[in-house]
């Protein structure tokens, strides 16, 4: 039996999103964990869903302080520069430079700035099984971009009963990104191009769909 919910994440210290930050990303981030696989991760994320989109709204904020904040990264050759775009020899078969992965002599630093949110709680409405959302949930100690910087960091996690299903608000507004032919709200709503379901890094999972503000 789906459940009606609004689950709340307490906060010890601001937190970094980028995009929506759904509830079934978050739920099928940590089912990843459990099975190392992605498959059967979003297989088995504990949410009502149809024809493909969850019943989990975007990550909701209600007093906050926007912010920013800098990290300095040195490049990695094997990781961070595609062979491909590097000039080759005349004969065409070996770089024209030689990356040397034991020296950062060729590859400088990077900086990289990340939107922060300040705030007590961000919450989520949601349609699903309560008892596999608090027990997945025991494990989320941080959320977010750069948890292991102190990001993120969570208090607790609190659960009250809900009043939406975690796709449209009681007035017909989006809760999350909602492909067009699957949106029943307001269609005077701009359009955006959104991914709407996992693997949400996937370009394949990207549509047109109406969708609430982004917080950052």
């Amino acid at each position: 039996m789906y459940e009606k919910l609004r689950v709340t994440a307490v906060l010890k210290t601001p937190i970094i999103m980028r995009g929506f930050l759904t509830f079934d990303a978050l739920m099928g981030a940590l089912h990843f964990e459990k099975y190392e696989d992605v498959e059967k991760a979003h297989a088995n994320i504990p949410i009502k869903c149809n024809e493909g989109l969850f019943h989990a709204s975007a990550a909701q904020v209600d007093d906050f302080q926007r912010g920013s904040i800098s990290f300095i990264a040195g490049m990695r050759a094997d990781h961070d520069i595609d062979a491909d775009l590097l000039k080759k020899n005349r004969a065409g078969t070996k770089n024209h430079i030689v990356i040397l992965r034991t020296k950062r002599e060729r590859f400088g630093n990077v900086k990289n700035d990340y939107p922060t949110i300040a705030a007590s709680k961000v919450f989520w409405d949601v349609e699903g099984h309560y008892d596999d959302i608090a027990s997945l949930l025991k494990n989320a100690m941080f959320i977010g971009k750069k948890r292991t910087a102190g990001y993120g960091e969570i208090d607790r996690w609190d659960f009250e009963d809900g009043h939406n299903d975690g796709v449209l608000s009681a007035d017909g507004k989006p809760l999350r990104p909602i492909p067009v032919p699957l949106y029943k709200g307001d269609t005077t709503l701009p359009i955006v191009d959104a991914a709407w379901k996992p693997a949400y890094w996937d370009p394949e999972n990207r549509a047109a769909c109406y969708a609430p503000e982004a917080i950052t």
